[in-house]
Formats: structure tokens, C-alpha cells, sequence
């Protein structure tokens, strides 16, 4: 019968057994197009035969990879991409970090030189035990698989650089409330120490320095036998942009090339004498529907794939969510593996290399590529089903803890206006939040509530009445229930607008549709503002800048203002288009973090009365 007791000693899990593989691909010399690698073995006139393959002469080496687990420990559900479809649309059901440990167990067994590394995404994404608990349950989760290293997601970078190497890495408390916001204690009872593995990528600057924010590459030693070693090189490469995303806004960041970083660092590596170059990117493609093959290769990987040195052996990528398995030709027509493993622990790439034992060189045409799928059927591995038990109810915990007080409901119903009272509170959360860092600070706040397109992120009610929670009563505000009710992991950005552009903005509250209606996206503004308006009149002069009062003062169409908003709205990730071209950009909090800061800086809270934005009489 199984206990509840802990796995009597930690051990990594990704050490020893292996499963029978499936055919793979085994072609020589160049190809015209991307050709998918699948289970029924694609042969050419040149195919080599498995007695072939199994020659002592060169050096095994096993990649294995996954990418954008996002935190999901627990078996996925159909709605988070439980179900994916292999050969001939059979469809299985896959995820969880307990089976994929099973998995992983099984490949490695017998392998002499197998390496575990992961593409990015590791965290910040969307189960509550997992965001609520600073990302540390992945850590720990990864450190018990064996994860060796990754390279850096855009989601990495969600709270910042030093949250990802002070904290995420070297397990420093981050500044915050030790045991509350960060620094848990783990299912082994001990308090976070860190990732046992290292982030890596090559094109992601400090804008001031021009220095990559953590190391461009790492160098795995394989075993050759008699004493020597060979070296593979792993370039690591993170999607472009991802500094000015939504979620991963950094304003002292910048991104450089993919291609031309990973063509300098191969041709770097070549001349020191290395010659196995694997690049690893957190950015990919899509290509038809079966996890373990490829039809109609598009996306920037294969853009990548076309024109990256013919030196790098295989490309290894993320970010999509897409599942696919190809060999791409290089730039010399010689094919290459280009694969992506899905998303929140579907599935498990392996690369299979054979190195020359002398030069350390790649047999290009003996490398094989695979995707198993993390299916259910296997048992679960008891340690990491142990540490996604100890999140789970961890978080339940989480959920219950009372926060704050309402006098009275916050809702998210509109009147004529498009005011309510919650999307009044996450504006003045906003204003306030802004506040707290000098130099972020605003002379005001706007929210989108109702949202041109997208996701909005006033999504629940704080109501008196207590809820279904059992630790709920009247007037309370459990944590999980804040957690639910305003944000989508975006940072509050302080940018400059010029009066006029801010004038724009309040226009833009009026959208024209093609089939000639109008849609109405109002914003949430902070308490310091009030306006009037006047739908009698053409879309674009509907708010007299005379009317809009910022603190008690009349807008003023030629100065500057400091307005603090979302970076999603700002961005243009809701439809919003007005504010395009916003200048001086400062990150302030996450909405999560920062909203739950903001209950605990005003325990008890009364909804304000509506009429910030009202109609001309």
C-alpha cells in the first residue's frame, strides 16, 4: 500500500533505463525538401542498415529534450493539450511530470553519454500551485528529472533577470518576504535552493553593455572511451523580441540576431577545435498535425534551418507549442534534425549522434531523431508524483489564506459608462502600484475592460458573500480568489504620452467596425481622473480635453504625461492601438504579485462610487 511518506532519498531521476525505440530516419547525402521522420523508416538509395548503425567505431551520444513544460506537474487536461495526434491520426493521451520521469528513466537506460536539456518556457505559466509559489515547484521538479540545462524562454524573463539567476538559479530569496512570497519550503521539507542546472542564450543583451545576460553556450563532455573525452557545444538562442513581449517586457534588454549569433559562435567553436554543435532555440515552427513526422514546414526555425552553419548537427527548438520531427537540409543540402516537442511535458525528443572518435565530428548521416509521447500507460515515477502531490496541496493551502476585507461587492458590471467597480480597483491598483517605484512613477492609470480583441485581465468578482471555499467567510478575500481576479502575468509599465496621444486614447475608447457599427472598449481610469463625454457627436471628438481632469488639473494637450497601464494594452496585444509609439517604457509588478501586494498595503476595502467617466447632461 503507498504511503504519504517522502522517497527516502532524493535521487536524480534520469539515470538509467531505456524503452525499445521505434524506426527512425536513416538517410545520407542532400535532400531537396524537409523530410519527416517518423515511424516508418524513410530509406533513400544510400540508407544505411542497422548493423551499420550499431558499429562500435563511433562515439553514442543520446539528446533528450523537452520544451515549454510551463509548470505542469500534474496530468494536463484536454483543454491544456492533454491529447495529441501521432501516425495516421491516432490520437494518445499524454502529460505529467510522474510518467514523463517513468519515460525519461527508460530511455536513458544503458546509455553512456546521455544528456537532458530543455528548450525554455520551464516556468511561469498557468497552474496556480506553480505561479503562487514564485515558480520553485518546477525547479524542483526539474531538478529531481535531471534537467542538465536549458536556455532562456521568453517567459524566463517575466520578473527579471535577477529573479532568474539570483533566484530562479543560485536560490537566493528574492526581495520579498521570505516563506511568503518566495523561498518556500520544498517536499523535502528544506527551504529553495536554486535550479542544479544553468540557463543559457546567446542573443539576449543587457542594452547598455551589449553583454548576454547569462552565458551564450555550454560545452558537454561525452565519455569516447579509454580514458578520453569528446566535446558537443550547445548554442542557445531565445526568441526574438521577447524583450518588449507582453509578459517579458525588459526595458534594459535588447535581442540580437538568432542566425547571425548562432553563425558566429559555430564558427567560433569550430576553430577551438569542436566539432559536434547542437543549437537550442526558444523560438519555432509548425508543421502538420503528427507529433512524430512534419508536412508543410513554416515558421522562423525553418528560416533558421535553411541558412544556420552547416557545421551546427541539429536544431532543437520551442515556443510554438507545435510537436514535429524533420530533417531539414543545411545550407549544403545535407540534412539535419529540426524538431520541437510540444508543450507541458507531451513529449520527449531523442537525438541519437554518432561522433567520429578521433575529430568528434558528427556522422551527419547516421543521426537519428524520435518523439515519444509521454503517454499514461507507463507507472508513475513515486518521487515525482510526490512532489506534484506536495504543489497540489500546497496551493490549495495557498488559495485559502485570507488576504483582505470587502465592505461590499467588486463587480465587473458595467453601467452606461463602461465603469464598474473591480475594473475601478485594478486601475487605482495600477496608479498605486506605478507609485511605489521612483521611476515609475504616473500622473495616472488606465485599464482596458473591455478589450477591442484578446484576453481581458479584470477577470472576476471580489464579493462580499463568501464563496464556496470552506476557509471563505463573509467579507474575506482568500489569496486564490485575488489571484483569480485581476491579471494575465503582465507587468505595469510607466510609459510617456504626449497630451495629445493621451487625448487619442481616451477617443479610441469608440472603435469603428467594417460593417459600419461601433464597438465600445472603455477604459478603467484611476481615481485622480474624471471625464465627461458625448456620444452625440462623430467617433474621434467625443471627450473635450477640457473635461478631463488629471488630479485636479485640466488635461494639458502639449506636455508630457507618465501613464501606467499593462503592457499588453500598451503593446497593442488587446487590439488597443493608440498608444503606439510610447516613449521612456519602466517595468513596475507583475499584476499578480503586485495586485495581492496592493490587498495587503489596504486590507479593508469599499468600493468607490462610479462616475469617473460620466455622459455631457
Amino acid at each position: 500500500m503507498r504511503t504519504n511518506a517522502h522517497p527516502s532519498a532524493r535521487k536524480q531521476v534520469a539515470v538509467n533505463s531505456r524503452i525499445r525505440r521505434r524506426t527512425f530516419l536513416t538517410t545520407t547525402g542532400a535532400i531537396a525538401t524537409a523530410t519527416a521522420v517518423g515511424d516508418v523508416a524513410y530509406a533513400t538509395p544510400h540508407a544505411l542498415d542497422d548493423a551499420a548503425y550499431g558499429s562500435s567505431e563511433y562515439v553514442d551520444v543520446q539528446l533528450l529534450n523537452i520544451t515549454d513544460f510551463h509548470g505542469y506537474l500534474q496530468p494536463t487536461t484536454p483543454s491544456q493539450g492533454s491529447v495529441i495526434t501521432g501516425a495516421g491520426g491516432v490520437q494518445v493521451t499524454v502529460g505529467g511530470a510522474g510518467y514523463l520521469a517513468t519515460h525519461l528513466k527508460r530511455l536513458r537506460e544503458g546509455q553512456r553519454n546521455s544528456i537532458f536539456f530543455s528548450s525554455g518556457d520551464n516556468f511561469n505559466g498557468w497552474p496556480f500551485e506553480v505561479d503562487a509559489h514564485a515558480n520553485e515547484p518546477t525547479i524542483e521538479a526539474l531538478n529531481a528529472l535531471g534537467l542538465q540545462f536549458s536556455t532562456v524562454g521568453n517567459h524566463e524573463l517575466d520578473h527579471s533577470v535577477e529573479f532568474l539567476v539570483d533566484h530562479m538559479e543560485k536560490g537566493k530569496p528574492y526581495p520579498a518576504v521570505s516563506g511568503r512570497d518566495d523561498n518556500f519550503v520544498d517536499s523535502t521539507g528544506q527551504r529553495f535552493q536554486g535550479a542544479n542546472f544553468r540557463f543559457y542564450t546567446a542573443n539576449i543583451v543587457h542594452a547598455d553593455t551589449g553583454r548576454t545576460i547569462v552565458p551564450p553556450y555550454n560545452i558537454e563532455w561525452v565519455d569516447a572511451g579509454r580514458g578520453r573525452k569528446l566535446p558537443i557545444a550547445f548554442i542557445h538562442l531565445t526568441l526574438v523580441g521577447s524583450e518588449t513581449g507582453s509578459t517579458s517586457y525588459q526595458p534594459g534588454l535588447k535581442s540580437l540576431s538568432d542566425l547571425a549569433e548562432a553563425n558566429k559562435l559555430a564558427a567560433q567553436l569550430k576553430k577551438r577545435g569542436i566539432n559536434a554543435i547542437v543549437i537550442n532555440i526558444h523560438d519555432g515552427g509548425v508543421a502538420g498535425n503528427d507529433y512524430n513526422a512534419g508536412t508543410n514546414p513554416s515558421g522562423p526555425v525553418f528560416q533558421l534551418a535553411a541558412n544556420a552553419s552547416p557545421d551546427i548537427a541539429a536544431i532543437v527548438t520551442g515556443h510554438w507549442h507545435c510537436r514535429f520531427n524533420m530533417m531539414v537540409p543545411d545550407p549544403n543540402g545535407v540534412p539535419r534534425p529540426v524538431v520541437e516537442a510540444g508543450n507541458h511535458g507531451s513529449l520527449i525528443n531523442e537525438i541519437n549522434l554518432k561522433l567520429d572518435p578521433r575529430t568528434g565530428e558528427v556522422i551527419r548521416e547516421l543521426t537519428r531523431s524520435t518523439n515519444h509521447a509521454n503517454t499514461r500507460d507507463v507507472p508513475l515515477d513515486e518521487e515525482l508524483q510526490y512532489i506534484a502531490d506536495y504543489w497540489t496541496a500546497q496551493g490549495k493551502k495557498r488559495y485559502a489564506t485570507p488576504l483582505a476585507r470587502v465592505t461590499a461587492d467588486f463587480t465587473r458590471t458595467p453601467n452606461a459608462s463602461g465603469e464598474s467597480t473591480m475594473g475601478n480597483l485594478a486601475a487605482d491598483f495600477a496608479y498605486w502600484d506605478a507609485n511605489q517605484h521612483r521611476d515609475g512613477r504616473a500622473d495616472l492609470a488606465l485599464i482596458s475592460v473591455k478589450p477591442v480583441s484578446g484576453s481581458n485581465a479584470v477577470t472576476g468578482d471580489l464579493l462580499f458573500a463568501k464563496g464556496t471555499n470552506p476557509s471563505d467567510v463573509d467579507g474575506t478575500v482568500l489569496f486564490g480568489e485575488a489571484w483569480g481576479a485581476f491579471g494575465y502575468g503582465n507587468p505595469i509599465l510607466t510609459v510617456t504620452l504626449p497630451g495629445t496621444q493621451l487625448h487619442a486614447a481616451f477617443e479610441a475608447q469608440w472603435v469603428p467596425q467594417a460593417n459600419g457599427t461601433e464597438k465600445f472598449a472603455p477604459f478603467a481610469v484611476s481615481q485622480n481622473v474624471s471625464y465627461t463625454y458625448d456620444t452625440t457627436k462623430p467617433t474621434g471628438q467625443r471627450v473635450d480635453p477640457a473635461t478631463v481632469q488629471i488630479s485636479g488639473k485640466p488635461l494639458d494637450l502639449n506636455r508630457d504625461y507618465r501613464v501606467a497601464a499593462l503592457a499588453y494594452t500598451l503593446i497593442g496585444g488587446d487590439g488597443t492601438t493608440v498608444f503606439a509609439g510610447f516613449t521612456d517604457p519602466v517595468r513596475n509588478d507583475r499584476d499578480h504579485e503586485g495586485f495581492i501586494a496592493y490587498l495587503r498595503a489596504h486590507p479593508v476595502l469599499t468600493p468607490a462610487p462610479l462616475g469617473r467617466a460620466r455622459p455631457v447632461s
